[in-house]
């Protein structure tokens, strides 16, 4: 039997035989390349789906251990996977999908750094024929009632009107957050529940101007003072101001809808904005606190994917992303030092490049840039951060000569703020030198 087993994103591969793909085996970035043309912007609503709301619990990615060690493909969830490296790295894209996926992309990319994802559940299996059934049963739609049907507009209907994942409650909190009255995080709590029993007691949606019918929650009255007036609801809730008890019977319900504001409605009923559907979200104007994101302690982030074969390089990487930033500072900058040197070195030997191996770092980093961009492998904003390292005598992170001093140098002490933002800056070089 299949058993489940947890990974890091970065240890994953597209399969390069998806049948979304219409040259299979032609490398990882091809491929990566390949299935976000085919998506199109499809692959940016999945993206934000993922930040949003993580991956998708009940519906776990097959994979089976690829021929490189430690590595394993994706047979099934290579969308998922797709979304992932668009997250990361958006850059890979910039000559695959448009220029307002491009941007999306790059906006939801600084959000998903925030919170980055660290591991992913997968369904291992020992061979791709294990697999087969599986995956024609979930994208080859029907099979006779054992794969996956779908819903007709009534179904979807009828599932949100009895508490699907679009049920009453659901809606009024879609609502305030797209209102800017609520963030992702305020939505957790337990008192959901509650929630939804006042918002389908009639009572309480008239008194806010709200309705609901064949499954929509909508909004008859002023939208911003709606969703303020279900703010101090929900608040009343979180904080226990207002109990289970209080509002349990119909009476109870009554007399707390009568401490909140009288919305007169503004529309005809049926002719509602949709409270989770409605226009463009309002910003709010008050200062929310924000948290500040956990640095990263490793140098290499967990979903970058360098293709570098077994060999030092490969050890040099697995070193790279184990070693501490914040305990082994001086042998991550030394090490990655000798990284950025060798990843180029390789580059050049394998492309046949006329520079000499002898050639000085800065020589051999703007000759494999210029070489890449040549192959539409970098664009020229990627490889801007290689040709300001490459300038003499600069100290601009990133920068051969802070390199060299990493080295050289006994009084120059790296920081691990200044290691990660030396890789960010090269990463999508140093992906692209490693690329198929």
């Amino acid at each position: 039997m299949a058993e489940t087993e947890t990974f890091s994103p970065a240890n994953l591969l597209i399969d390069e035989q998806n049948p979304r793909i219409e040259q299979p085996n032609a490398g990882q970035h091809k491929a990566l390349q390949e299935l976000a043309r085919h998506l199109g912007r499809k692959l940016q609503v999945l993206a934000k789906d993922i930040v949003d709301h993580g991956l998708d619990p009940s519906s776990l990615p097959i994979v089976m251990e690829a021929a490189e060690r430690g590595r394993f493909v994706v047979l099934d969830g290579n969308r998922r996977l797709a979304a992932l490296r668009a997250l990361e790295n958006p850059e890979l894209l910039a000559d695959a999908v448009s220029s307002g996926v491009l941007r999306a992309l790059r906006k939801l990319s600084k959000e998903y750094q925030k919170n980055p994802l660290d591991e992913m559940t997968c369904v291992v299996v020992k061979e791709r024929e294990d697999a087969r059934h599986w995956i024609e049963l979930r994208h080859a739609r029907g099979h006779a009632g054992a794969g996956l049907l779908d819903w007709g507009s009534d179904e979807a209907a009828r599932f949100r009107a009895r508490g699907g994942l679009g049920d009453i409650r659901n809606q009024a909190l879609d609502f305030l957050v797209r209102r800017g009255e609520m963030t992702l995080e305020d939505r957790k709590g337990n008192w959901g529940t509650t929630l939804a029993r006042l918002l389908r007691t009639p009572v309480f949606r008239a008194r806010l101007g709200l309705e609901w019918g064949d499954g929509v929650l909508s909004v008859r009255s002023d939208e911003t003072s709606a969703a303020k007036a279900l703010r101090t609801v929900v608040r009343d809730l979180a904080t226990k101001k207002i109990k289970v008890a209080d509002v349990y019977t119909k009476e109870g319900i009554d007399k707390y809808a009568k401490t909140l504001p009288q919305l007169a409605p503004r529309r005809k009923s049926g002719e509602g904005i949709p409270a989770a559907q409605g226009g463009a979200p309002v910003k709010r104007t008050t200062t929310r606190v924000a948290r500040t994101p956990r640095k990263r302690d490793k140098l290499i982030p967990k979903d970058c994917v360098l293709n570098i074969p077994e060999g030092r390089m490969r050890d040099i990487e697995r070193e790279l992303r184990r070693l501490s930033l914040e305990e082994h500072t001086n042998a991550v900058s030394v090490l990655f030092r000798v990284f950025i040197e060798l990843s180029a070195d390789t580059y050049i030997d394998t492309r046949g490049l006329p520079i000499d191996v002898m050639a000085s770092l800065d020589k051999k980093l703007l000759g494999s840039a210029n070489d890449l961009l040549t192959q539409k492998k970098l664009t020229t904003q990627q490889a801007k951060p290689v040709r300001i390292a490459s300038q003499k005598g600069s100290f601009l992170a990133p920068s051969v000569t802070v390199m060299h001093n990493y080295v050289h140098n006994q009084h120059v002490s790296p920081a691990p703020s200044d290691l990660r933002a030396n890789w960010d800056s090269l990463q999508p070089y140093i992906t692209a030198l490693w690329a198929p």
